[in-house]
């Protein structure tokens, strides 16, 4: 369950950094708003990444593990259902935040500075 929280957090920081960048800070100016720490963030954002994608596979490799044992044995006790709706959201999180710079971001820009 741990894990599954700590991936979670993982996917949701990585795709942050990614947005982080550009998009949310422009999205930010144009309502006003600053965001400084945003610079500090991006630059991490490789690093963050790595970081979630190292923590989903330790989650998924766990998981299926213990789902493996429990069909061995029947006294185990299954993996948890939150557990699993964890680690399938930060599954489509890393991947959202994989598909950010090259493919989400451009359409953004494209849409916010229409916008203006």
């Amino acid at each position: 369950m741990a894990v599954s929280a700590t991936a979670a957090v993982g996917a949701a920081a990585s795709v942050f950094a990614w947005a982080a960048c550009c998009v949310l800070p422009l999205a930010l100016s144009l309502a006003g708003l600053s965001f400084a720490g945003a610079a500090l963030i991006a630059g991490m954002r490789g690093w963050l990444t790595v970081l979630a994608v190292v923590a989903l596979l330790a989650g998924w490799m766990l998981h299926w593990r213990r789902l493996r044992m429990c069909r061995r044995e029947d006294a185990c006790r299954r993996p948890s259902r939150l557990a699993a709706g964890l680690l399938v959201a930060a599954t489509v999180l890393v991947m959202l935040s994989l598909a950010w710079q090259p493919l989400i971001e451009p359409w953004i820009l494209l849409r916010l500075a229409a916008g203006q």
